[in-house]
């Protein structure tokens, strides 16, 4: 048998070399000193030709499935997504991609593929494209009108990034058939779900799809609950975003509009020994929720704002059970709010809806539930009192933390600039 390559095969690894020959000349042109105006210039080219080369790439893929797919049913050696993601390491939602673009363009949008073949649109553009005319075909809509969707998507590609492009396609078809874009709404509506799972170091670990509708509501309330971002936040985005969806959850079981089970309205449960309280030596971690140990820095916390209720206790069993007391009452917030106008941290100016009644003298330690031993403070004030600091205001202007009980500073932070826990 002859092992010499035939003149096709010649001439894809001519093609090949003079690729990565000219991938090595353009790397050297980087390497110089040129000016910006040379360098922008320089990269509308490379940019061109890398959309010509996604074009080439895409069209081998197309010529392979056309292949495989004129096969007889059971003598096809390959499945080209599968072929995809084992041998070019592809996710499968690529892979399917790649091989769905290639046939959309072959099936009937000489128009963008032509425009994806000189270089003018990206292989993101020419996918978005050939989503959008699809369906509006598929709903419904006759030659002329795919045919105009074609051109108008085409055209708005030029100076529109993917993600603007396929608002722009939602937006056409909503003119062409608001059903369509309706129906697409109610199926993505179906696929939402959350799911929450518990780790054996006790975090939670979750994971959700929402729609528009329901991710633009929860960002909106999150957004509401965080407010603009402070100087002194060392908070990364994502435990902004972390701290944002706890805020709202921890409001809406405050306002109490939540509907009753068992009788009661829904509320975190934490069960905890006297000796806990108190502190002393040898005694037992709080229990939350009835089941998850929490150590006792955390119950008072959760204690500053809390209804507690005694349970007297022998060998296991309740011998007699007190009665609930809230540690504010809604009229002693409402005069907090009217006495402190917010937040009372220096350099804090969040308003009273977001402030929770902080205990000058611990409740755990014997202080009282009254106005002349609360005070205001935001959620994030409120943890930094808890941990026995306070704000003051440097000579320089400058605010800093300052322990209590030995009056050591902690680092100078700025002034808060706006809201937010």
């Amino acid at each position: 048998m002859s092992n010499m390559c035939s003149p096709e095969d010649q001439l894809l690894d001519r093609g090949l070399r003079m690729i990565e020959q000219g991938i090595e000349l353009v790397r050297r042109y980087g390497r110089q000193e040129r000016g910006a105006e040379a360098l922008t210039g320089a990269l509308r080219g490379v940019f061109q030709q890398g959309n010509r080369l996604e074009a080439a790439r895409t069209a081998l893929i197309g010529e392979l499935d056309q292949i495989e797919q004129a096969r007889p049913d059971g003598e096809r050696e390959r499945s080209v997504p599968g072929w995809l993601r084992s041998e070019m390491h592809l996710t499968d939602s690529a892979a399917y991609g790649q091989v769905r673009l290639a046939r959309q363009l072959a099936a009937g949008l000489p128009s963008v593929a032509s425009a994806f073949e000189r270089g003018e649109i990206s292989q993101h553009h020419a996918a978005t494209i050939a989503r959008t005319v699809d369906q509006v075909e598929r709903w419904g809509g006759n030659p002329s009108a795919v045919r105009d969707a074609e051109v108008l998507m085409l055209e708005e590609a030029r100076h529109r990034d993917p993600d603007d492009l396929l608002n722009w396609g939602r937006d056409l078809r909503h003119r062409l058939d608001p059903e369509d874009l309706a129906a697409e709404e109610r199926e993505r509506h179906q696929r939402r779900y959350l799911s929450l799972r518990r780790r054996r170091d006790g975090m939670t670990k979750g994971e959700f799809l929402v729609d528009e509708e329901g991710a633009t509501t929860l960002k909106t309330a999150m957004d509401s609950v965080l407010g603009p971002r402070r100087k002194d936040d060392e908070r990364t985005p994502a435990q902004r975003r972390a701290d944002g969806l706890v805020g709202v959850a921890r409001r809406l079981l405050d306002s109490g509009q939540l509907p009753s089970r068992g009788g009661e309205k829904p509320h975190l449960t934490v069960l905890a020994s006297v000796e806990t309280l108190l502190g002393e030596p040898g005694a037992p971690a709080a229990l939350l929720d009835w089941l998850y140990p929490i150590s006792r820095p955390k119950l008072l916390q959760i204690c500053e704002d809390a209804t507690v209720t005694p349970v007297l206790l022998q060998e296991g069993n309740p011998l007699w059970v007190g009665r609930a007391r809230r540690t504010a009452s809604k009229r002693m917030r409402k005069a907090l709010a009217v006495r402190d106008r917010g937040c009372t941290t220096t350099g804090c100016d969040r308003p009273p809806s977001w402030t929770q009644a902080h205990h000058e003298q611990a409740w755990s330690e014997g202080g009282t539930t009254d106005l002349s031993n609360l005070t205001s403070h935001c959620s994030r004030d409120h943890a930094q009192a808890d941990a026995g600091y306070r704000t003051v205001r440097l000579p320089d202007g400058r605010l800093t933390r300052v322990r209590r009980d030995n009056e050591q500073s902690g680092p100078a932070i700025h002034d808060q600039g706006g809201r937010g826990p």
